[in-house]
Parts: structure tokens; C-alpha cells; sequence
């Protein structure tokens, strides 16, 4: 196999990057960075499918567990905490594999994004728009004449444009070596999987974990956008019963995937498999 400085393996949920990551891991002496907006909380465990101890099989897995359920992290931060993670890796001469959903931390990597500074120096203006509607925020980006962002409905993606005051991050070549492969098992067996998923989520004590967070943290704030954990609020505060909030929370897994084939479908460098095993054979035989 020739040597590549980092391998990328994307795809939406339920499509078996992780388990092909820690697999490959193993076989390539490498260390996982994970890619993820979600798993990188403390505490969101079931509900966000982040691999468990037995999952690592004594792999080493970064950017996991990170920071608390709600707090701010921005693509920026993710990116620079990434970037010194991998240096470390390869600094110890071990492989390294990205591996994730989340399509924006992806291209940050992957095209070693250069993001504007304004986010971050304006805390006090963040702390104002989270307290706004959805219909507050749009209303804002209209009335400065900016760019609605592709999700219009997320109050965390308005804020960041507003943030912004519309600049967008600056792309760039991927790393001469970089290869990147995408998972997608085509509709129906994807939906077949998310389904299983979520029973197997529901079965395994997501409900108690989503109780847990609220008496430890609070109420979420509005920018909270973790798939599934509002709908388990809604059962918990007695909306919706539990078939009513696997329904929804399936419904919304659908809608994920759909939107990050659609992400990753743009990246004319995703080399893209049916299969786990596929994608293996090909990396490997690299």
C-alpha cells in the first residue's frame, strides 16, 4: 500500500463508517479522528451512535467527547483542534483516518478551509441571537441583505451568517496523498438500517439518557439542533408517546442521510462504494 497522509471515510449515517474506520485502524496501525457536530458532546451517547468502548477495539479515537452538551463550537474551533490532533498523530508516525457525516467539518480538513475571524470576536451578539425565533433570525439576514444559508430553518446556521456578516470560509486544494472514499448503500438498504438504529437506540436506553442530560444541564438552548434528542424531549414532556417519537426521530434520521448525500455528492474527489468491504479492498490495495 502506498503511503497517504490521511484517509477520509464519509457517507451518511447508518452506512458503516465507523465500524470500516476501526477496522482499517487496526490493520494500518492508524488512530481515528472523528468528524462528527454531535458525538463530540459529553453525554450524548446512544442517541448519536457514538461508538462505544467495545465499538474502538482499543483504537484510538480523538474529537470525541470534547465539550458539553450545549456549549458553542463553531467548524473553526473543530477545525483547529483537528488539525493539532492529526499533527500528533502523524508526529508519533502513525496513520491517520477521518472518518464522519458532517459534511462541513469534513471540507474544512479535506480543503483546508481558511475561515473568516468575525464569530468569534463578537460573543456578545451571539449571546443575542440565540435568544431569537427562527422567524427573528431569517428577518435579521433579510434585513442586512445577506445569504440565507442552505438549512433556513436551523437557528444555528442563520446565526453563523449573521455572525459572519455573510463570508464564507475560503477553500483550497486537498493535501497532495489525501484520499478520500464515501459509503452509500443505496435507499432502501440505508432506511432499512436507520430504522434498526433507532429501535436498537430506543431499546438501549436513549429516553433515561436524554432525562439525564436535562437534570444535568438544563433545558436546551435553541440553537441545540441534536437529531432525535428534541423529539425525545417532546416525549418526555408527554407531546408524544414513544411509537409517535420513533416515528419522528426515523423520519428525521431519513432526512439527515438524504441531505448528506447531497453534501458529499458535491466533493468530485469521493471515490464512492456500496459496501464497507469495497471501500476496504480499495484502500487497501492502495
Amino acid at each position: 500500500m502506498v503511503a497517504v497522509k490521511t484517509i477520509y471515510i464519509v457517507g451518511p449515517t447508518a452506512s458503516g463508517k465507523t465500524a470500516l474506520s476501526v477496522e482499517l485502524a487496526g490493520i494500518m496501525n492508524a488512530e481515528i479522528v472523528c468528524a462528527d457536530s454531535q458525538t463530540i458532546r459529553r453525554a450524548m451517547n446512544i442517541g448519536t451512535a457514538k461508538p462505544d468502548i467495545n465499538e474502538r477495539r482499543g483504537i484510538v479515537h480523538h474529537m470525541l467527547d470534547v465539550i458539553d452538551p450545549y456549549d458553542d463550537f463553531s467548524v473553526a474551533d473543530f477545525q483547529r483542534m483537528a488539525r493539532a490532533t492529526i499533527d500528533g498523530i502523524r508526529h508519533r508516525k502513525k496513520s491517520v483516518i477521518v472518518v464522519g457525516g458532517t459534511g462541513l467539518y469534513i471540507d474544512s480538513l479535506y480543503f483546508n478551509y481558511r475561515f473568516p475571524e468575525l464569530a468569534r470576536t463578537l460573543p456578545a451578539t451571539r449571546r443575542v441571537l440565540v435568544e431569537l425565533s427562527v422567524g427573528e433570525l431569517q428577518e435579521r439576514v433579510r434585513e442586512e441583505g445577506l445569504a440565507m444559508p442552505e438549512n433556513d430553518k436551523n437557528p444555528r446556521h442563520l446565526i453563523n451568517v449573521l455572525l459572519r456578516q455573510g463570508q464564507v470560509g475560503e477553500k483550497n486544494d486537498p493535501d497532495p496523498g489525501d484520499i478520500i472514499v464515501g459509503i452509500n448503500p443505496g435507499r432502501e438498504v440505508l432506511l432499512q438500517r436507520i430504522q434498526q438504529r433507532v429501535d436498537t437506540m430506543f431499546e438501549g436506553g436513549f429516553i433515561d439518557e436524554v432525562r439525564s442530560i436535562v437534570e444535568t444541564y438544563g433545558r436546551p438552548p435553541i440553537t441545540f439542533d441534536a437529531i432525535g434528542y428534541r423529539i425525545a424531549l417532546r416525549l418526555l414532556d408527554g407531546d408524544i408517546n414513544e411509537s409517535e417519537a420513533r416515528e419522528l426521530f426515523m423520519i428525521a434520521d431519513r432526512q439527515y442521510a438524504k441531505r448528506q448525500i447531497m453534501w458529499f455528492k458535491r466533493n468530485p474527489h469521493i471515490v464512492w462504494f456500496e459496501t464497507p468491504e469495497s471501500a476496504k479492498s480499495y484502500i487497501l490495495g492502495l
